[in-house]
Formats: C-alpha cells, structure tokens, sequence
C-alpha cells in the first residue's frame, strides 16, 4: 500500500522515476511530512469496528460468527478480527470491550495511530 501511495505521489507530481528523487524529497513537493493512506484506511477500518460492535446488526453477526467444516490447505488466512488486533495492539476480546464506549474507543484509535505516526 504504501509502495501505491509513493507511486500516486510521484503521478499526481509528474516525478518520472528515471529522476531518482528520493521520497522524502517527493512528499515535501506535494507538501505532505508523511504518507496518509495507510493512516487513514486504519482509522476508518477501526472506527467501521466499534460502529458495529455497537449495534445488533448482520455486519456483526457475520463479522463474529464461524464457519462449519475444514479450512483448505495453507497458510491460514489473516482474518479482519486479526488485523483490528494488530493495528491496536490488544487482543480481540479488550477490543470488544472498549468499542461498545464511543468516547473510549474514538482516544483508542486517536492514541494508536499517534503512536504510528510517530514511529515514522
């Protein structure tokens, strides 16, 4: 995603790759600090998360349910449950705890991709 981001950067700026410009010379053209796709693909997925942990609905049902039977062979899956773990790090079952608090979960979110885009 982040490799799209850069690429779209460098179309939207007309940066042919041949001028070996270095990314961080790429986003100061545009005026950005720090690519933005990622982050905000990750807030809206985590917040469409508590929105459904929040109310009874098929989303939710769907989203907790489990399948009957043999999963194929290879590499399991990364489910979306897993990816929500990853990107707040806690585990699923705090996770469901805090999203049924609005205000809880909208500093949760805030606070992990803070600490994201500090890494940078």
């Amino acid at each position: 995603m982040e490799a799209l981001e850069r690429w779209l950067y460098r179309r939207m700026a007309r940066i042919s790759w041949k001028e070996k410009k270095k990314n961080k010379e790429v986003l100061e053209e545009i005026g950005l600090k720090h690519t933005e796709l990622l982050k905000t693909i990750k807030t809206r997925q985590l917040a469409y998360y508590g929105h459904i942990r929040r109310h009874q609905s098929l989303q939710k049902s769907i989203m907790e349910g489990k399948i009957n039977g043999k999963r194929q062979r290879g590499r399991k899956r990364k489910s979306w449950l897993g990816n929500i773990e990853e990107t707040t790090t806690r585990r699923i079952n705090e996770c469901c705890e805090v999203a049924l608090n609005r205000e809880e979960w909208r500093r949760t979110i805030a606070s992990n991709l803070w600490q994201e885009t500090e890494q940078r």
